[in-house]
């Protein structure tokens, strides 16, 4: 592919971008700015990296135009190479391209389930009754929709996805596999002999661009809808609960927990581990570093923390022993100010 047209394409998504060299330099793989050879494109969007500038063997490399001063290579110069960096990963995965949209033979599809066009349906996939698939949609193998689902146009199911009954998926959704979307929710009522099942009424609704990573598990709602807001990415191993509602554009990482009924707002960054109670509200614009436990509602933007920074083992002991005698410490000192106010 020629540099030329590796321009054209991201220029049409990002106004800034310049080209600097030789237009019709040919480019056929991605690679990192420390690894490239001849032929491939690189990207720099930390300055940690400069170093690499000096000694890469890229034929290309996106970077900043501070960066740029410093390079007499061929570039892409934008104020967001990161960004840039993603869309020129479309231009070399080819990995769905070349997949003929065609359905399975295999397939068991209910006759009343209705399939848009240039679908493809993979090996051992279950459409049950009344499910509608939108034009553009590709179902990998052995997943299973069960009755009345909604999918929009340009959806991507990876291999082994379930989407349990009556949930609605908007445009251009991509499921990666082992999710499960719609599971009943973890409602129990404690009675006098044990625990009474509530049923899960509710569905999933996810909206348009929403990308869920493997093994994540969207519960429906006991009552009213589990919702994602438009544009949101979650990593693998994430548990919503049941009712929770996600914003915009908010992006959450793998292995964090969100009990049900919690509130997510839009463009909130959430880090890995994180554990966030239920009935709780994150206000728009929150960021979570990774292993907090939020127990109570953030309605300010900005960052927010809790745990402790990993030390050397020593340490840590000596600090949790002090920990543990925190309170002991705290009634000492008052103690003492007592007394001292006494004498005074």
């Amino acid at each position: 592919m020629l540099l030329s047209e590796i321009y054209d394409y991201v220029a049409h998504h990002i106004n800034d971008l310049e080209l600097k060299g030789d237009q019709n330099c040919q480019i056929t793989h991605l690679a990192t700015i420390q690894h490239a050879k001849t032929g491939e494109i690189a990207f720099i969007n930390n300055v940690k990296y400069r170093q690499f500038l000096e000694t890469t063997e890229a034929s290309v490399v996106i970077l900043a135009p501070d960066l740029a001063e410093h390079y007499q290579g061929n570039a892409l110069v934008t104020k967001n190479p990161y960004l840039a960096w993603a869309y020129v990963s479309h231009l070399f995965d080819t990995r769905q391209k070349h997949l003929v949209r065609t359905i399975h033979p295999s397939a068991v599809i209910d006759e009343t389930a209705t399939i848009g066009e240039n679908v493809y349906i993979g090996a051992n996939v279950v459409i049950e009754a009344g499910v509608q698939i939108g034009d553009d949609s590709v179902i990998k193998a052995g997943s299973v929709i069960e009755e009345n689902v909604v999918l929009g146009k340009g959806c991507f199911l990876y291999p082994n996805v379930t989407i349990c009954y009556g949930c609605i998926l908007g445009d251009r959704v991509t499921l990666h596999s082992g999710v499960v979307i719609g599971a009943e929710g973890f409602g129990f009522a404690p009675g006098p002999t044990g625990y009474v099942k509530i049923a899960q009424v509710g569905r999933v609704i996810l909206s348009d661009d929403v990308d869920i990573g493997a093994n994540s598990c969207i519960d429906r709602g006991a009552i009213e809808d589990t919702v994602i807001g438009k544009g949101t990415k979650i990593d693998n191993h994430v548990q919503l609960g049941h009712n929770g509602i996600v914003g915009e554009h908010t992006v959450i990482s793998g292995f964090t927990g969100i009990a049900g009924s919690a509130t997510i707002g839009n463009r909130v960054v959430i880090g890995g581990g994180v554990g966030i109670n239920g009935h709780i509200k994150l206000h728009d614009g929150v960021m979570v570093t990774g292993d907090t436990m939020v127990t109570h509602s953030l309605i300010e933007p900005g960052v927010y923390s809790s745990g402790m920074p990993v030390t050397d083992n020593r340490s840590w002991r000596k600090n949790v022993v002090q920990l543990q005698n925190i309170d002991k410490l705290y009634r000492r000192v008052k103690a003492l100010e007592k007394k001292i106010d006494f004498e005074e």
